[in-house]
């Protein structure tokens, strides 16, 4: 059962509003064409369930999500990588969003993480002029 609502006539951003990354993101898909909803991690409770979907979507295990160089993340587990199981890679992002990775956007049943604002055009049709112009 899915719990995220999609819909390809909107694109959904999730996004740290304290990260220089996630504000461009932002930015790039409000430029665009589509219906944006933005969801800034800080402001918002991403359930569990709903991190489980946006991995699944992404084609990554939960654990993917986590930035392990993340402030937050060594302080909790030290400098060392480590392995994540999948509740605790949940657990991890229901009370620290901000260790998210990247930003995502989700439109439909398509989702990328966005490492970089441009990775968004994979979500807009080139052809209807969504794509924001310079």
């Amino acid at each position: 059962m899915t719990v995220l609502a999609k819909n390809d006539r909107q694109l959904i951003v999730y996004y740290d509003s304290k990260s220089d990354l996630g504000r461009k993101v932002r930015a790039h898909a409000e430029s665009s064409n589509l219906k944006v909803l933005p969801i800034d991690l800080l402001e918002s409770n991403i359930t569990g369930t709903e991190w489980a979907e946006i991995a699944e979507m992404l084609g990554v295990t939960v654990d993917k999500l986590i930035d392990q160089d993340h402030p937050i993340f060594k302080e909790m587990y030290g400098d060392d990588h480590v392995e994540v199981d999948e509740n605790d890679a949940i657990k991890i992002l229901e009370k620290h969003p901000e260790t998210l990775v990247f930003p995502i956007g989700i439109r439909g049943e398509r989702a990328v993480q966005v490492k970089q604002s441009n990775d968004l055009k994979v979500l807009f049709d080139a052809d209807t002029g969504e794509i924001p112009q310079p």
